[in-house]
C-alpha cells in the first residue's frame, strides 16, 4: 500500500504518450434579471433627478421650503380636517333625502369656502413674504450676483405658488366630485370655478410679488403687507359674494354667447394685467443702471389696443353711443395709474441705457418715448390718451351715422366727457411730476413715497372744495364752481348735462387750459430728454461683449475632466 501511495507522488511515468489538455469551464452566476416594475420605475427616478437638475433653482428652494415649512403642514391639515368634517356634518344634515333629492351645490359652496381660503389667502401672501422676507434679511444680493435672471426669480418664485396651489386642489379634487354624484351641480361648472379659483391665486401672487419689491426699508414692509393682506381678504370676500349669490341664485349659462363674451373680457383683462405685474416685479429686481421702462411702456401700449378692440366691437354689437363713456373712464383710469408709477422714476439715464437709445430720425421720433425717465413718460402718457380721444371721437362718428333710435346722451356730450376726463388726467400727472422733480431738488424721494405725494395731492384737490361746499348751505344741493378742481364731481355733472349748460362751458375753457399750462411747463423736461443722444461703448465694455459672444458661440465641451476623451 506504501509502494502505490509512492507511485502516486511520483506523478505519471515519462514519455508515456502526449498529454492531452483538459480546459474546464465554470459558468457564471446567474444575474437574476430586473422586473419590468423595478426597471420602469428606476428609469423614471433618473428621469426625474435630470428633469430636477435642469429646473429652475428657485423653484426647487422654494418648493422645498415651502412644502417643509410649519405654515404649509398646518394649512394644508387644517383643509383636509374641514373638508372630513364639512363632508360628515353635510352628509348627516342632508340626511336620508341624499339618495333622491339634488344637495350637490350646498355640499360645492362648503367645499368651496374651505378651498378659497388656502388659495386666495394663504398661498398669494406666502409669496409675497417669500421675496419681502429675503429682501428685508439682505440675502437677495446673494441671488443677484448669481447668473439667475431677475425674471428667473420670478419664475421660481410663481412656480412654487403654482405647486403649493396644485396640492391644495388635488386635497379638494376628490370632495368636488363627490358634490357632482350628489346632483345639483355639473361637472362644467365644477371645471370652471377650479380654473378661476387657480387664475385669481395666480395673479395674486404676482401682484404679492410686485408689491414686494416697491420698497427695500422695512417699516415700509409692514405697512405693505398690512395692505396687501387687506387687498386679499377684500378678493376673499368678493369670492364668497360670487360664490354664494351667483351660483346659489344663477346657473352658469354655459350655451349663452354673451357669457363667453364676458369671459373674454376678463380673460384678456387678467392677462394684460398679470404680463405687466411680472414684467414689473422682474424690473423692480434687476440692476439700477438697466433700462426697466421700455418693457413696461409696451405692455401698456398693448392693454390699451387690447381695449380699443373691444370697445369697437362691442359698440358694433350693441350701437350704443353712451358705452364711449364707460371706454373714456376705463382708459382714463388705466393710464392716471400708470402715469403715478411713471413720475417716480428717476430722471438721470445711466451710460448703459444711454448705449441703448435709437438713433435715427424715426426711431427718435417714435421710440424715444420708451426710454426709461419721468419726462419721456409724460409725454409717452399724454400721447396715449391724445390716441385714445381720437379713437373714441372716431367710434361716436361711427354711431352717430349707424345708430338710428334715440340715444340718452348725444354724441357732442360724450365727446367732451371725454375731453375733460383727459384734461384731468393730464393736468395732475402734470402737477405731480412737477412737484416729484422738486423735491428730488432738496431730498431723497423714495417710490413709495412719490406715489403717496401724488394721492395726496388728489385727495387735496377733491377733498378741501367738497368740504366747503358741504359746509354752505346754500351751495349743498346744486353744482358750484368750488368744484372745478374736483375730477369725480365735475365729471358726474357733465354726465349728467344733455347739452351745453354754463357749467360745461366753464369747464371747457378752464380744465383743458389748465391742463394744456401744465403740459407747457413739462416741455423744457421733455426737449432735454428728446436731446439725449446715443454714446459710444467704451472699449473695455466691447471686448467684454466680444468674450461673451464667443463663449456663446462656442460649442458645450465636457462638464468635467472624467468626460473629456483626451484625457
Amino acid at each position: 500500500m506504501s509502494d502505490e501511495l509512492q507511485a502516486i507522488d511520483a506523478g505519471p511515468p515519462a514519455n508515456i504518450g502526449p498529454s492531452i489538455p483538459i480546459s474546464i469551464s465554470i459558468p457564471p452566476a446567474a444575474v437574476p434579471a430586473a422586473p419590468p416594475a423595478a426597471a420602469f420605475w428606476r428609469r423614471l427616478d433618473e428621469a426625474m433627478t435630470w428633469l430636477g437638475d435642469r429646473l429652475n433653482p428657485i423653484l426647487v428652494k422654494e418648493t422645498r421650503q415651502a412644502l417643509k415649512s410649519r405654515q404649509f403642514v398646518i394649512t394644508f391639515a387644517l383643509v383636509l380636517t374641514l373638508a372630513w368634517i364639512w363632508s360628515m356634518f353635510g352628509v348627516a344634515m342632508i340626511g336620508p333625502s341624499i339618495y333622491f333629492a339634488a344637495h350637490g351645490l350646498e355640499m360645492f359652496l362648503g367645499y368651496y369656502t374651505i378651498l378659497a381660503v388656502p388659495l386666495l389667502v394663504v398661498v398669494p401672501f406666502g409669496a409675497f413674504r417669500s421675496l419681502a422676507s429675503e429682501r428685508e434679511d439682505g440675502t437677495y444680493e446673494l441671488l443677484s450676483i448669481t447668473t439667475l435672471k431677475p425674471r428667473q426669480i420670478v419664475n421660481g418664485k410663481l412656480g412654487s405658488a403654482v405647486l403649493q396651489m396644485l396640492v391644495y386642489l388635488s386635497a379638494i379634487a376628490p370632495c368636488l366630485a363627490f358634490t357632482y354624484m350628489l346632483r345639483g351641480v355639473d361637472a362644467p361648472t365644477i371645471l370652471f370655478v377650479i380654473c378661476w379659483f387657480f387664475l385669481a391665486s395666480l395673479g395674486a401672487a404676482a401682484i404679492g410679488l410686485l408689491v414686494a419689491t416697491l420698497s427695500h426699508e422695512k417699516h415700509w414692509q409692514i405697512v405693505l403687507s398690512v395692505m396687501f393682506l387687506f387687498g386679499l381678504a377684500i378678493l376673499l370676500w368678493c369670492a364668497l359674494f360670487i360664490g354664494f349669490e351667483g351660483l346659489a341664485v344663477w346657473s352658469l349659462s354655459f350655451q349663452d354667447r354673451e357669457f363667453w363674451v364676458a369671459n373674454g373680457i376678463v380673460l384678456t383683462a387678467f392677462f394684460s394685467y398679470f404680463a405687466l405685474c411680472y414684467c414689473a416685479a422682474s424690473a423692480q429686481l434687476t440692476f439700477a443702471s438697466d433700462n426697466r421702462a421700455t418693457v413696461l411702456r409696451m405692455v401698456m401700449v398693448g392693454q390699451q389696443a387690447l381695449l380699443m378692440g373691444w370697445f369697437g366691437w362691442g359698440l358694433s354689437q350693441v350701437e350704443e353711443p353712451e358705452m364711449i363713456a364707460a371706454y373714456f373712464i376705463l382708459t382714463a383710469i388705466h393710464w392716471s395709474a400708470m402715469g403715478v408709477f411713471i413720475n417716480t422714476e428717476l430722471g438721470e439715464l445711466s451710460l448703459r441705457v444711454k448705449r441703448q437709445l435709437p438713433q435715427s430720425f424715426f426711431g427718435r421720433a417714435f421710440l424715444t418715448w420708451f426710454n426709461p425717465g419721468p419726462a419721456t413718460g409724460y409725454m409717452f402718457v399724454v400721447a396715449n390718451l391724445l390716441a385714445a380721444l381720437l379713437v373714441g371721437a372716431g367710434y361716436l362718428l361711427y354711431s352717430e351715422a349707424f345708430t338710428t333710435r334715440a340715444v340718452r346722451m348725444p354724441w357732442e356730450m360724450v365727446f367732451v366727457f371725454g375731453l375733460l376726463t383727459f384734461s384731468y388726467v393730464v393736468l395732475y400727472l402734470g402737477l405731480g411730476r412737477l412737484i416729484i422733480a422738486g423735491l428730488r431738488r432738496v431730498t431723497q424721494v423714495t417710490l413709495t413715497a412719490a406715489v403717496l405725494f401724488q394721492v395726496l395731492l388728489v385727495l387735496a384737490a377733491t377733498g378741501i372744495p367738497l368740504s366747503i361746499h358741504l359746509m354752505t348751505p346754500e351751495l349743498r344741493n346744486d353744482y358750484s364752481l368750488i368744484e372745478i378742481s374736483n375730477p369725480f364731481y365735475s365729471l358726474a355733472e357733465v354726465l349728467e348735462s344733455k347739452y351745453f349748460s354754463d357749467v360745461v362751458v366753464c369747464l371747457l375753457a378752464v380744465i383743458p387750459l389748465a391742463a394744456a399750462v401744465v403740459f407747457l411747463l413739462s416741455l423744457p423736461a421733455i426737449i432735454a430728454a428728446v436731446h439725449q443722444v446715443r454714446i459710444a461703448k467704451p472699449g473695455r465694455v466691447v471686448e467684454e461683449d466680444a468674450e461673451l459672444e464667443a463663449l456663446r458661440a462656442a460649442p458645450i465641451g465636457p462638464s468635467s475632466p472624467f468626460d473629456d476623451p483626451s484625457l
